[in-house]
């Protein structure tokens, strides 16, 4: 017994040599000793993900058309994957028949993307519109993302350099749908949404619907801060584009919200980190001095 518990205590020892010479060597940085989650660093446009979640293809109540999942851009956020497939099924649970169709999320490491100025720290997804076929039934998601103009009917996609997209069938904009997904989002208890980015027309046909059908009043006043035509990109006709919050354990790390401070989110955005999800080693509530990051932050 005394044998076995030396060489325990000697394989230990073993362990302090190499965790210092990672330390002095500046090869661990926020992220690398953690439980094992994802990290999200940095901001949307200037951040990196560490051990982000990959989103599968297919799930319940969702694809990601070939497309999409070429570009292998299917990486978000443990909290921002788990809450795209919860808010999938619940729709395909409240009105069997649709497919939410996902497009990009991150990279595997987060950081630049070719076609986004966003898209970098796993805390933003585009989700592309329920739609309606000619006879009201649903229709589901293709290689294409259609724009929604007049009368919420399809039109042909924006032009993006270097992407060739499908042809589609006749569609329209699927109000009912689109409007639970929002819901959904915004009700899911593990993720607090910053902005839902969305087109003036589309928002005004989601937040009517709602109000038609005697939503929560609070749940509205939410919708209507949070869902914004952007203003220095294309209008977002033709997706629904996410962004949440970071987490509370992932802000420990670096992980930076910009942009307003809503009332209803002072508490969230301050709080400290969840007793669920315990800090990661070396980065303890109550320290102030965190470990320089190994890689370093870069943006377009």
């Amino acid at each position: 017994m005394l044998l076995e518990a030396a060489a325990k205590w000697a394989r230990r020892g073993a362990l302090v040599p190499v965790l210092a010479s990672l330390l002095l060597g500046g090869c661990v940085g926020p992220g690398l000793l953690t439980d094992g989650t994802s990290v999200s660093m940095g901001t949307f446009n200037h951040g990196h993900l560490r051990r982000g979640r990959r989103l599968f293809p297919q799930g319940d109540g969702y694809v990601i058309p070939q497309l999409w999942q070429e570009r292998g851009a299917n990486f978000g956020t443990d909290e921002l994957v788990s809450a795209i497939r919860r808010a999938a099924k619940r729709v395909s649970k409240e009105f069997p028949g649709g497919v939410l169709g996902v497009a990009d999320l991150s990279l595997p490491g987060g950081g630049d993307s070719q076609l986004h100025r966003s898209h970098e720290n796993g805390h933003d997804a585009d989700l592309i519109w329920y739609a309606l076929d000619d006879d009201g039934k649903p229709t589901p998601p293709v290689d294409c993302m259609p724009r929604y103009g007049v009368g919420l009917r399809a039109l042909p996609p924006h032009e993006t350099p270097g992407v060739m997209f499908s042809e589609f069938t006749p569609r329209r904009f699927d109000v009912r749908r689109n409007w639970a997904l929002i819901r959904a989002l915004l009700q899911d208890p593990e993720i607090e949404v910053q902005y839902l980015f969305i087109n003036n027309r589309l928002r005004n046909a989601v937040l009517d619907y709602a109000r038609n059908h005697k939503e929560d009043e609070e749940l509205l006043d939410r919708a209507e801060s949070i869902l914004r035509q952007p203003g220095d990109s294309l209008p977002h006709d033709d997706h629904l584009h996410v962004r949440i919050y970071c987490s509370p354990t992932d802000r420990g790390l670096g992980c930076r919200d910009n942009g307003p401070l809503r009332s209803w989110r002072k508490r969230y955005k301050y709080m400290p980190p969840s007793p669920s999800r315990p800090a990661p080693l070396f980065a303890r509530a109550g320290s102030s001095r965190y470990l320089t990051p190994a890689v370093r932050l870069s943006g377009k």
